[in-house]
C-alpha cells in the first residue's frame, strides 16, 4: 500500500470522501467536454437497450419480472411493460448489455453506462426529475463505477470477477443516491450496502451463458436498493472500499501459486484522486463492433485487411498478436472459442471476430445470430488462426490494447494490420455521425425512425428538459 493511499485513509474513509463531494456537486461544476461526451454515451446506451430488447435473454428476464411485478411507474425500454424502479433497472441493464455493444472504459475495464443509466432513468421517471438532475447523477455514478475498476490495475478479471457487476453496483448506488437527494451520511450508507451486493462471476465464459448480461442489470437494481436503504438509515461500513475485509482487498487479484501476491493488486488512490474535478467517464470508449472490447481492436485489423482487398478464399494462415487478457479470456478454452456454438461464446472469441471481420467486413449485431455463427467460411478461417502474447502489448495493458493481425496468402503475399487504439477509444474516437448511425440502426427495428430521431433531439438538449416524460414515451 502506497504512502499516498495511506494518507487518503488517514484523512477520512473513501466512501465518505465520495459522498461529501458528490452531494455538493452541480452540473455547472462539470466541464463542457464531459457533459458533451456524457450525452453521447447516454444516447449510445439507449440504443443498445432498444436493440437488446429484441434478443432472447431480454425476453426471458422480462417474463421473469412480469411474474413478480407487472404494474409500476417505470418504463421497460422497448416495450409497453412497466414495473417498479428496481426491476426496471434490472431489465434495462440486462437488456442493454445483451449484445455487448455498450460503451466501456479501457482502464476501468468495465461497462459503466449500462449499469448506472437504467437506475438513474427509473428513478427520474418515478420522481419526475429533470433532465439536468438525471444527467448529473449519471455522470457521478459512471465515474464511481469506472474509478472502482481502475483501482484494480486491470487484474481483477484474473481473480474470476466481471467488473461491470462488482464495480457497477457502487456507481448505480451513487447515481441513485444523488438523484434522490441523499445527504452525505445517507450516501455513505448506500455505498456501504452496495459493497455487500458486489458480485459478478466470470464463469459465463466457460460455456457462453447469459449471466454476464445479468451482471449489469443486477448491479443496477441493487444500486437502487442500496440508495433506498441508505436514505432510510441502514447502517453500513464507511470503510467499504479500503477496509481489511472490504471491496479492494476481497476483489483484488492475489496472484498465482507460481507468483503469489497475497496483499492483492490494487491502488485505492485511483478511487478518489481528483474525484469531482477530473472526470474519468468522459473517456469512455464507444464500441463500433458488437463483441468484447478486447477483440474490437482485432475487428479493426481484420476489417482493414478485408478493405485492402484480401481474397479470403486464398488465405493460407492468420496470426494474431495480443495481450495476456485476450489470450486468457478470448482464446481459451480453445475447443470452445475456436468454433463457438452459441452467441455469447462467439461474442468472446478472438477466432470468430477475426474471421468474421475478414469475411464480412463488419462485426455488427447481425453477425451474432444462430445462423451467422454457423457460416462455413468463417469456420474455415477460424482453423487457420494462431496467436501469441506480444510482450510489448502486455507491457502497456491496461493503458492500451494494441493488436496485430498478419494474414499470409497461398502465394506468400502478406497483409499486416496493427491497431494501437481501437476505433472508438478517446485517442481514436468515433465521430458523432458514426454514433448517430449506430443509434439509428439499433433503435429503428424497435421503435421506428420517427421516435429515434426525436430521442436524438431530446438527448442533445437533455439538461434543459423539465422532466423526461417525452423521452420515455419515445422509448416505449
Amino acid at each position: 500500500m502506497s504512502k499516498q493511499t495511506q494518507e487518503i485513509f488517514i484523512e477520512k474513509p473513501i466512501a465518505q470522501q465520495i459522498a461529501e463531494i458528490s452531494t455538493k456537486l452541480k452540473l455547472e461544476d462539470i466541464d463542457q467536454r464531459t457533459i458533451d461526451n456524457a450525452k453521447i454515451f447516454l444516447l449510445d446506451c439507449l440504443g443498445c437497450i432498444l436493440s437488446g430488447s429484441q434478443v432472447d435473454s431480454a425476453k426471458s428476464v422480462r417474463a421473469a419480472v412480469a411474474n413478480i411485478d407487472s404494474d409500476g411507474e417505470c418504463t421497460v425500454i422497448g416495450t409497453n411493460q412497466k414495473t417498479n424502479p428496481m426491476l426496471a433497472a434490472l431489465i434495462n441493464g440486462t437488456t442493454g448489455h445483451s449484445q455487448d455493444y455498450d460503451d466501456d472504459h479501457r482502464e476501468g475495464t468495465q461497462h459503466s453506462s449500462v449499469v448506472v443509466l437504467p437506475a438513474v432513468l427509473a428513478l427520474a421517471e418515478k420522481y419526475g426529475k429533470s433532465g439536468k438532475d438525471a444527467l448529473l447523477a449519471y455522470i457521478i455514478g459512471s465515474d464511481v463505477t469506472i474509478r472502482a475498476g481502475e483501482a484494480f490495475n486491470g487484474t481483477s478479471y484474473y481473480a474470476g470477477w466481471h467488473l461491470t457487476g462488482t464495480c457497477g453496483v457502487f456507481g448505480s448506488a451513487a447515481g441513485a443516491a444523488k438523484l434522490m437527494g441523499l445527504n452525505a451520511e445517507q450516501m455513505v450508507n448506500a455505498l456501504g450496502v452496495a459493497g455487500s451486493a458486489s458480485a459478478g462471476l466470470g464463469e459465463f465464459n466457460s460455456c457462453g451463458a447469459w449471466t454476464k448480461r445479468f451482471h449489469a442489470g443486477r448491479a443496477s437494481m441493487d444500486g437502487v436498493l442500496a440508495a433506498y436503504m441508505g436514505k432510510n438509515g441502514y447502517y453500513a461500513p464507511p470503510t467499504v472500499f479500503e477496509g481489511k475485509e472490504g471491496f479492494l482487498v476481497c476483489f483484488s487479484f492475489k496472484g498465482t501459486p507460481e507468483n503469489p501476491n497475497p496483499n492483492g493488486d490494487y491502488d485505492a488512490s485511483k478511487l478518489i484522486k481528483d474525484f469531482g474535478k477530473v472526470w474519468e467517464m468522459a473517456d469512455n470508449s464507444i464500441k463500433l463492433h458488437a463483441c468484447c472490447r478486447f477483440t474490437n481492436n482485432f475487428c479493426d485489423c481484420a476489417i482493414d485487411i478485408h478493405n485492402q482487398g484480401c481474397d479470403v478464399s486464398k488465405i493460407k494462415s492468420i496470426h494474431a498478436e495480443c495481450n495476456k487478457f485476450t489470450d486468457t479470456k478470448l482464446c481459451r478454452p480453445v475447443d470452445i472459442k475456436r468454433h463457438p456454438k452459441n452467441i455469447v461464446n462467439a461474442q468472446f472469441s478472438l477466432f470468430y471476430e477475426i474471421a468474421c471481420g475478414l469475411v464480412r467486413g463488419s462485426v455488427l449485431p447481425d453477425s451474432f445470430t444462430e445462423e451467422a455463427i454457423k457460416d462455413p467460411e468463417i469456420h474455415r478461417l477460424c482453423d487457420l488462426i494462431t496467436w501469441e502474447i506480444n510482450p510489448e502489448f502486455e507491457a502497456v495493458y491496461p493503458q492500451k490494447y494494441p493488436a496485430r493481425v498478419t494474414v499470409t496468402m497461398e502465394d506468400g503475399t502478406k497483409y499486416v494490420s496493427e491497431v494501437e487504439y481501437p476505433k472508438g477509444d478517446p485517442e481514436n474516437p468515433a465521430t458523432k455521425e458514426e454514433v448517430l448511425t449506430k443509434f439509428r440502426a439499433n433503435a429503428a427495428n424497435t421503435i421506428g425512425k420517427v421516435k429515434a430521431e426525436r430521442i436524438i433531439e431530446l438527448v442533445d438538449k437533455i439538461e434543459t428538459l423539465e422532466n423526461l416524460d417525452e423521452l420515455f414515451e419515445c422509448l416505449k
